[in-house]
């Protein structure tokens, strides 16, 4: 991890571009550097060939490449998905996962916060709180880390989603300068539409996102048709009822055009009654909606809580009634059951 003490990242394009202006570097050498970071991904300032050497040193005085360091890094045994575990400069622990998708798809799940304020209780993050937001370069070096890592392995990241630990809405100035610098063409270019922000209903932030970010897809963390049930697992519900997040999703969909992806984790004896089933496709008929069906997965302390995955044919009748309303669905495929794939299960057992 680098000495961070009065430095700044790299990663802030202004006060990179200022520390150049200020020690008479014309404004070009800015580009170069540019260019060696996020498309060359090299790491170490000393290795800039393309600029001077008074250069180098300037930014190795004044600037850090990263301030996260790899704690742990597990790669699951059938290889299409890795784990990694950074360590903050604070000491939190954070999560990124890669996932390689067997049609050549490359995606990478980042995280926004060290732990999670929301306590949704089939998640394991809730039970390290929220510790702090993530800075913006914190975000964008998940991204770079993981950008290096495919690269080296003959790989391309194709697309990101916001769904690790944290709440992307409540840290939302932080994450969405980290779009914009990993949408930037002169940074590391993927497109907006292949970017997916994940919430589980904050509607101040969902109308913020819909005016800043219409060409971002939108993943909402639903789990229940109804309030009652939507409550009993996840507080959010009490402050931002069903009714007030899906007219904020009505007004993304009506301004954007996009389909929104909803996840749906699938708790045995919980929300899986096929009622429930009915009501989730009144809920979203007619609208532009894809709904994914996940097996909840098991982590450390769930027999306290009495939840388990719901059988595997009570998901498919799931899934059939919703094509009885003409609403999307598929059923999450398991890639990483021996690399603890709960998220914040490797951040809890660290802290």
């Amino acid at each position: 991890m680098a000495d961070t003490t009065h430095k700044f990242s790299i990663h802030e394009t202004q006060n990179v571009k200022d520390l150049l202006k200020e020690h008479g570097f014309p404004v070009f050498r800015y580009a170069q550097i540019e260019n060696a970071i996020y498309k060359n991904f090299i790491t170490d300032f000393h290795a800039i060939e393309t600029i001077p050497k008074p250069l180098r040193e300037l930014l190795s005085e004044h600037c850090f490449y990263d301030s996260l360091e790899v704690d742990t890094n597990k790669t699951s045994a059938n290889g299409q998905t890795t784990k990694l575990l950074f360590k903050t400069k604070g000491w939190e622990h954070i999560e990124a996962v890669i996932m390689r998708h067997l049609t050549g798809r490359v995606t990478l799940c980042i995280s926004c916060q060290a732990g999670c304020p929301m306590a949704c209780s089939f998640c394991a993050t809730w039970k390290l709180g929220l510790l702090r937001n993530l800075d913006y370069h914190e975000i964008v070096e998940q991204v770079l880390f993981a950008a290096k890592l495919l690269n080296d392995e003959g790989n391309k990241l194709r697309n990101i989603v916001y769904m690790g630990m944290g709440e992307p809405m409540i840290n939302y100035d932080n994450v969405a300068d980290s779009i914009r610098s990993i949408t930037d063409q002169k940074k590391l270019d993927l497109a907006n539409r292949r970017i997916t922000v994940s919430t589980c209903g904050i509607v101040p932030g969902i109308k913020r996102f819909t005016d800043d970010f219409p060409q971002t897809s939108l993943a909402i963390s639903l789990h229940a048709p109804n309030d009652e049930i939507r409550k009993s697992i996840m507080p959010v519900d009490h402050t931002y009822p069903l009714k007030d997040l899906m007219a904020s999703l009505d007004d993304y969909v009506a301004k954007t055009n996009k389909r929104i992806f909803y996840e749906y984790i699938m708790i045995n004896g919980v929300n899986d009654h096929i009622a429930l089933a009915h009501e989730l496709g009144k809920l979203l008929q007619g609208k532009l909606a894809h709904v994914n069906f996940i097996p909840y997965n098991p982590w450390e302390g769930t027999n306290s809580d009495g939840y388990t995955t719901t059988p595997r044919f009570i998901i498919e009748k799931f899934q059939s009634i919703l094509q009885h309303y003409w609403v999307i669905s598929t059923i999450r495929a398991t890639m990483w059951d021996d690399i603890d794939a709960a998220c914040g299960q490797l951040a809890n057992k660290k802290q």
